[in-house]
């Protein structure tokens, strides 16, 4: 009896998910503005370092001329800037390398995206500014629900779909479907209603970005401790935090 009793409770543990109340999109998408305005971010510079693994970090190395680890990872001082709304860039910083010359890719307002130095070629770095861009650099003014929704839209969620999922061990929305089906899909904190994570395609594959640690000392709720990028579960870059800075004077000109 005890052990039928147990199966129970573990079943309606894993079930919970399903059936606990669900809040439509708009909802969602709006408290996630409600929690991005109260910060009264104008624009963002966060310092930190890169690693890129995989093809890619060959590419980049003979692209930027950067050395490859003994493992054949390639790192680098970098930071990531940010100018609301959805304007983003990320940069490597490489020792010697002057800031004219520092590899970068940048996404306008329009969505186009630019750089030099080979990182605009490597689909995780693509990946990683256009999903800070989506979640993190939509203006929250007016009807940030709006907004957010057709930024995903963009990023081929579909917006309509949403359920509950789990990621690093918290209950999340999860909208535009279940990550398992393959499909662009935006995962949100059903508690504190941050980002937490983005699939969508670029590159030619679904690239999976992840935004780990929110609260750190170093980002605050302006920045996440990193940022991850995967692709079918292999990662290929990931972006850790050092410092952020909110609201510097950023130049117009370079996006």
């Amino acid at each position: 009896m005890n052990l039928r009793r147990l199966a129970a409770a573990a079943a309606l543990a894993a079930a919970m998910p399903s059936l606990a109340y669900v809040l439509h999109t708009s909802a969602v998408l709006r408290r996630m503005g409600e929690k991005r305005a109260s910060l009264s971010l104008s624009a963002l510079e966060v310092t930190g370092a890169v690693q890129v693994e995989g093809p890619a970090a060959e590419r980049l190395a003979s692209a930027a001329g950067l050395q490859r680890s003994a493992t054949g990872e390639v790192s680098a001082p970098a930071r990531f800037l940010m100018k609301v709304p959805g304007r983003c860039r990320l940069e490597l910083a490489p020792a010697g390398v002057a800031e004219a010359q520092r590899p970068a890719v940048s996404l306008a307002r329009d969505g186009r995206l630019t750089g030099r130095g080979g990182l605009e070629q490597v689909p995780a770095a693509a990946a990683l500014v256009r999903a800070a861009c989506a979640l993190l650099a939509t203006s929250t003014a007016g009807d940030a629900a709006g907004a957010y929704a057709a930024a995903l839209s963009r990023r081929g969620v579909a917006v309509s779909e949403i359920g509950l999922g789990r990621f690093d061990g918290r209950l999340a929305y999860v909208i535009g479907g279940r990550s398992r089906e393959g499909r662009p899909v935006a995962f949100v904190d059903k508690e504190a209603f941050q980002p937490m994570r983005l699939v969508a395609a670029e590159g030619g594959a679904l690239q999976d970005v992840r935004l780990l640690g929110w609260g750190s000392p170093a980002g605050g709720d302006w920045f996440p401790r990193a940022v991850e990028v995967a692709e079918q579960d292999a990662l290929r870059l990931r972006f850790t935090t050092e410092r952020a800075h909110a609201n510097p004077a950023l130049p117009d000109a370079g996006w």
